[in-house]
């Protein structure tokens, strides 16, 4: 007996050693202490060779004075930090990337749904869309459009000016009957049974509609000068668009608009609880839609009611002193300035259009998007929707056919079959792979440094110039597209669980 346990004292060692989950986690801890002792000695050496030459790498360089300028920088001047450079090149990387998602998804999915369109011309040219841009680099789509399309278009002075400026003397009843007209064309072609004469219909008919009313083309009454002023201009030197400024009655017209969403989702519940108990249709869009729209007008029109001061004290030109006149009259003179027209005025948001300076040079007014920007914004957008076209297509030809035609023979429609049973199902399909898309997009932006965008690469690489910080700098670059690339992950995540099928 005594002879035995020495024996099973010698078989412990080895059947731990035989366990593969023991060895596992051996492996990966000899793995773990390899990886930290090969960054300790990189570390080590990196710091030794930038001490040689007293730049080790810190980061107290930051509230240094950063001497350069930025373009896309708002109040932004050369007389501010490192620090505050760097910010700025972060959020004109945001400014691509997030309404880049947005579009991207957008396009991608609209020219997804065309793929699979009856339509042989239509089909054709999405085709055509996805092939030839998927398989043309990013690089040379970001140059073509800075350096073929936007150096195509006119100089400043001769801005292309959307609408064309000028006085329309239409009567305000034809602009009525014209909205009257485009919802019974609406509404004779949606009782069309085939599909390609109700498109027709619609597209025609509403397109004369419109161009009647642009051309000024007077039909009904006699008209009043209506003058129209340009929104929008297209230049070489990029693109100049209105601004809608929010005044003092912002805040309040707001109440409105939070108040038709409350109720909107309210009445998308109820319907749809009446949808689920009976099975019998209700009209849960348009509620929403004229709960929304009702509430924001109404309080548009509440905000316009407020009187305005009789008397308001502005700078006369002409006379070289303040004088005291009233809201009408000094708004038509062009006597405000910008703090009292969102003062006084009865509207929520200030409409401001572009102006350009007497040479026709400078925007004076009005958001201007710079030629760089418009490149990398276009190029990535256009790019991506051509691999999430392709993403779309594949989800909804996922969805089993069995299904559809189910829903054909219960008598379903169209809309609601693409929102009730198509969507849902493709949905679980599209979302992974558009994450790894979202997130191309987002590393892809800093190829903006080929057109000399000023985002959060090419910041960093003049800061690391001047200051010779390029461990901290090449750092710092690395972990802000890793926060970005961590939230746009996080983000599809959660939307992924919401449409994953739930198993009991």
């Amino acid at each position: 007996m005594a002879s035995d346990k020495p024996s099973q004292n010698a078989n412990v060692l080895p059947s731990i050693l035989r366990d593969g989950r023991i060895l596992q986690g051996i492996a990966q801890i000899l793995f773990v202490m390899v990886v930290v002792v090969a960054f300790n000695d990189l570390a080590v050496r990196i710091n030794s060779a930038l001490d040689a030459t007293n730049q080790t790498p810190n980061f107290e360089f930051l509230q240094n004075r950063a001497g350069f300028g930025i373009a896309d920088s708002g109040s932004y001047s050369s007389n501010d930090r490192y620090i505050d450079a760097f910010s700025v090149g972060f959020i004109n990387t945001l400014r691509v990337v997030l309404p880049g998602l947005l579009a991207t998804t957008v396009l991608g999915m609209l020219v997804g749904v065309l793929l699979l369109s009856r339509n042989f011309l239509v089909r054709n040219i999405s085709r055509v869309y996805v092939e030839v841009l998927r398989n043309t680099p990013i690089l040379l789509q970001i140059f073509t459009w800075y350096f073929v399309v936007i150096f195509a278009l006119p100089p400043q002075q001769e801005s292309i000016a959307l609408p064309q400026e000028g006085i329309r003397n239409l009567p305000l009843l034809q602009y009525a009957l014209s909205l009257l007209l485009i919802a019974g064309i609406w509404q004779f072609s949606g009782g069309l049974r085939r599909k390609t004469w109700r498109m027709l219909t619609r597209e025609i008919g509403i397109a004369i509609v419109i161009v009647v009313n642009l051309l000024g083309i007077e039909l009904v009454g006699s008209g009043s000068p209506i003058e129209f002023l340009p929104g929008i201009y297209i230049s070489i030197k990029g693109v100049a668009i209105f601004e809608l400024i929010p005044s003092s009655l912002f805040g309040e017209w707001m109440v409105f608009v939070v108040i038709g969403i409350v109720v909107a989702a309210m009445l998308w519940r109820y319907f749809g609880f009446i949808t689920e108990s009976t099975g019998r249709p209700t009209p849960r869009t348009s509620a929403v839609v004229i709960s929304v729209a009702g509430f924001t007008l109404l309080g548009w029109l509440i905000m316009g009611m407020r009187p305005t001061p009789s008397a308001i004290n502005v700078y006369n030109d002409d006379r070289d002193a303040f004088v005291d006149m009233s809201y009408d009259d000094a708004f038509e003179s062009g006597l405000l300035t910008i703090e009292q027209e969102l003062e006084y005025t009865r509207q929520p948001l200030l409409y401001r259009p572009p102006t350009l300076d007497p040479r026709g040079r400078n925007v004076e007014t009005g958001i201007e998007i710079s030629p760089a920007y418009l490149a990398v914004f276009l190029g990535l957008v256009i790019y991506t929707s051509s691999f999430i076209a392709e993403i779309v297509r594949a989800g909804i030809q996922a969805v089993p056919k069995g299904q559809l035609e189910a829903a054909r023979a219960l008598g379903i429609s169209k809309g609601d079959m693409l929102r009730r049973i198509v969507l849902p199902q493709a949905l679980r399909v599209i979302i992974p792979p558009l994450g790894n898309q979202f997130l191309n997009l987002a590393k892809n932006s800093s190829l903006a440094i080929a057109v000399s965008y000023t985002d959060i690469f090419q910041v960093t690489n003049t800061i690391i110039n001047q200051s010779g910080q390029s461990v901290t700098g090449i750092l710092m670059v690395l972990l802000s597209y890793l926060v970005i690339s961590l939230a746009i992950s996080l983000m599809m995540n959660m939307v992924n669980q919401r449409f994953q099928i739930v198993s009991r």
